[in-house]
């Protein structure tokens, strides 16, 4: 699949899954004294909300044959670069000597569930590369759910 192509492909399905993220990680109701940190929850909330479903979207048109060993392999490494970035700026907010209590103790369940991401990519790279190697693939895709529904608050 040619660069532009895969491009259009990532937008689209980035667009359809930030459309789909629950109402109240978008809402503007109960900003903080803080802009800034909000924007970084809501525009963390997303991350973590696309990325779980792009994995899986990912994972299913691999084993559907949709989409080939090396479209998969390409796109998910792209997920595990994006969200090692994610991990790596919350990890410098962390060390800001104003941020404390839940605030801290939210960035910091964030950084988890990003790394629970990096598991689960990674479990689908070991899929795509054996079909029969499913095990971290399902064990990082439930324990990432888990902590991504608590974090936006879905039931």
């Amino acid at each position: 699949m040619n660069t532009r192509k895969r491009r259009v492909v990532v937008f689209v399905v980035l667009a359809i899954l930030i459309a789909a993220v629950p109402a109240a990680a978008q809402s503007a109701e109960g900003v903080t004294e803080d802009p800034a940190l909000y924007a970084v929850g809501a525009l963390g909330a997303s991350n973590l909300y696309t990325s779980y479903f792009l994995l899986g979207t990912l994972a299913d048109g691999y084993a559907t044959a949709a989409y080939t060993a090396q479209f998969a392999d390409e796109l998910t490494r792209d997920v595990i670069g994006l969200n090692e970035s994610s991990i790596d700026v919350l990890e410098q907010l962390l060390t800001e000597a104003s941020l404390a209590g839940a605030d801290k103790a939210l960035v910091e369940d964030m950084i988890t569930a990003h790394e629970l991401l990096v598991d689960q990519a990674w479990g689908l790279l070991a899929y795509v590369e054996d079909s029969s190697n499913t095990e971290q693939w399902f064990r990082y895709r439930r324990q990432a759910w888990e902590l991504i529904s608590v974090l936006l608050d879905i039931k």
